[in-house]
């Protein structure tokens, strides 16, 4: 079911893989986060992984590179034809679906017992858009594994952030115009406890601090505009 913010990529298209189109901030952080990610979880051959809010790919396909057996979800059906298109140009076998995270569980049981569970579910750039984040979470965590990676990377509800990732941003054309809405940023206190009612325990959190010398981003201390990290369930 489309929503208002998911209706906001399908604008993007052939875009997604444009590195210096409108979505080039986020070449830029794929790289960053991808890195990050891999980091804590260690080797990916064989493990599952679910990339909610795939977008057109670009994350889910460096998963994939690396010997995951990747799912990739979205509700833009735009984002799924760009996915789909540019993994088959690379010769990658990613299973992408046009449903929503609550569609997946529904589909796969409630109790996940038949199917096995992933062991990395992944949301980067997507927590920002949904209505209901507590829901939302929870039907993510649901499709985790006891023992799996729960991965994000979002913006925290600052001042800061509202100037930088949204005027700053929009302005120097680093996203385009609307991308963003300031009410629907997340503080990480948030983050960590609604996780936390969902079995997975937050296990770091590190910034994304962009550095306008070099034009590009660096893991660092400072969580006040973009922040990732990664939770285990228990």
């Amino acid at each position: 079911m489309m929503t208002t913010e998911s209706q906001k990529f399908n604008s993007f298209g052939k875009e997604w893989w444009n590195p210096k189109g409108r979505l080039a901030s986020l070449h830029k952080i794929n790289p960053l986060r991808f890195n990050y990610f891999v980091s804590k979880i260690g080797e990916l051959q064989g493990k599952r992984v679910l990339d909610i809010g795939c977008g057109g790919g670009i994350l889910s396909e460096e998963f994939a590179k690396a010997g995951a057996l990747v799912t990739g979800i979205d509700l833009s059906p735009v984002a799924i034809d760009a996915a789909k298109a540019h993994a088959k140009e690379s010769g990658l076998e990613i299973d992408y679906r046009l449903i929503s995270v609550s569609e997946l569980s529904t589909s796969m049981g409630t109790d996940l017992k038949s199917v096995p569970a992933y062991d990395a579910v992944i949301c980067a750039e997507v927590l920002e858009h949904v209505d209901d984040l507590a829901g939302f979470l929870k039907d993510c965590c649901g499709l985790l594994k006891q023992g799996g990676c729960f991965f994000f990377s979002t913006i925290n509800k600052t001042a800061s952030a509202r100037f930088f990732a949204i005027f700053i941003a929009e302005n120097f054309r680093m996203v385009p115009k609307g991308t963003h809405d300031y009410k629907r940023f997340i503080r990480p206190s948030t983050l960590v406890d609604l996780l936390k009612k969902n079995s997975v325990e937050v296990e770091e959190i590190k910034g994304m601090t962009f550095d306008p010398l070099y034009f590009e981003f660096k893991i660092s201390d400072n969580t006040n505009i973009n922040y990732l990290g990664y939770g285990v369930k228990r």
